[in-house]
């Protein structure tokens, strides 16, 4: 596993689940986050963008959703090992059942999906 370290916080990755990428830390960097209490992040992978929105809002409850089940493990250990392990809340799931299941509306849904050639 490799280590990828933000100035908040830091995320192990591996080969098998998307890498942290410049256009998934950019677009969170430059998500509104003014005003927003509740957050889905869909495909959440390493849980990047999870972290780094409850880093940008610590108020905030973030639910991180995935369809991919490794993904979901390596999130929840990088939100473990972080402060904001009582903000944020991962799943796996598609996104279509946690929409159907979820008793949440959300005041914003961020995602960065997967790039294939």
């Amino acid at each position: 596993m490799e280590t990828f370290q933000f100035k908040g916080f830091s995320l192990v990755q591996n080969e098998r689940v998307f890498k942290v990428g410049t256009d998934g830390v950019l677009l969170a960097a430059w998500a509104n986050t003014t005003g927003v209490y509740r957050i889905l992040d869909v495909g959440t992978g390493t849980g990047m963008i999870a972290l780094i929105m409850a880093q940008k809002q610590p108020d905030a409850t973030i639910d991180a959703i995935d369809i991919q089940p490794e993904a979901c493990e390596i999130a929840r250990e990088n939100v473990r090992n972080s402060k904001w392990k009582n903000n944020i809340h991962v799943f796996h799931t598609s996104f279509r059942d946690h929409v159907a299941s979820t008793p949440h509306s959300y005041d914003l849904i961020i995602s960065n999906p997967p790039f294939f050639i």
